[in-house]
């Protein structure tokens, strides 16, 4: 079902960013913290582990980890730059080794459990089409009983648009200024093309430069509740959030 091309897209932009992606998701973090916070209730450990798809960073998986009452973890990362983040943050909590366990696969590619208690899906959902959102979606209705829930962000902008340069994020830390510029054009669908440029700059010098291109699609959320609706789940957008909870019925 997955195609070479989320492949090389995928593990190309991920290498690039992946130098300072905590700093570059900064900006984001509270939002998504506050999705997970909501989500939390319907994730029940007693059913099987939490499915982190496209755990990135392991900022996430984190989070849940540090609540004990959530149970163990399933991580899939197939960004070999970033799956580096995830094990090293890892790697500061032995007490965490023996509740996640980090695949280095795809959602298609992975031998997941046979039921969950849960499913976070953040950051990633655009790298699908329509059918392959479908087959996931379904795949994880099977693995899902009843109450249990996956929280998926819908990717702006939506629907697609040109987007003009412009710089998404900032940071300094000591005498280095972090900075990421992305522009974007439709490419008919859901589909953008997306390129990205990633700096860092002691003053006025650049001392790194990445860009790369990616493809991504950009479903509405009227479009991804309506399919969450039809794998089995009553999905409803968190308040101030791109973030979708769809609960199993």
């Amino acid at each position: 079902m997955e195609t070479s091309r989320y492949r090389k897209d995928a593990e190309a932009a991920y290498a690039a960013t992946a130098s300072a992606y905590d700093l570059f998701a900064l900006p984001n973090r509270s939002t998504i913290e506050t999705a997970l916070e909501a989500a939390l209730p319907h994730l029940h450990r007693e059913h099987g582990p939490i499915l982190d798809i496209g755990a990135g960073s392991g900022a996430n998986s984190a989070f849940l980890l540090e609540r004990r009452d959530t149970g163990d973890i399933v991580a899939l990362e197939p960004s070999r730059a970033m799956r580096s983040l995830l094990l090293g943050r890892i790697a500061a909590h032995p007490e965490w080794f023996s509740r996640i366990t980090v695949r280095p696969e795809s959602f298609f590619d992975a031998d997941l459990p046979r039921t969950i208690g849960g499913a976070l899906a953040l950051g990633m959902i655009g790298h699908f089409d329509a059918g392959e959102r479908a087959a996931v979606l379904a795949e994880l209705a099977r693995r899902l009983p009843s109450g249990c829930a996956v929280l998926l962000d819908a990717p702006d902008p939506a629907p697609p648009h040109r987007v003009e340069p412009e710089e998404f994020t900032v940071a300094t830390v000591g005498a280095i200024t972090y900075r990421g510029i992305a522009e974007a054009w439709p490419e008919g669908g859901e589909a953008m093309r997306w390129r990205v440029t990633y700096l860092s700059l002691e003053g006025e010098r650049v001392l790194t430069e990445d860009t790369v291109e990616h493809r991504y699609f950009h479903p509405t959320r009227e479009v991804l509740r309506a399919e969450a609706a039809g794998a089995g789940f009553t999905a409803r957008t968190l308040p101030d959030s791109s973030c979708l909870l769809c609960v199993r019925r």
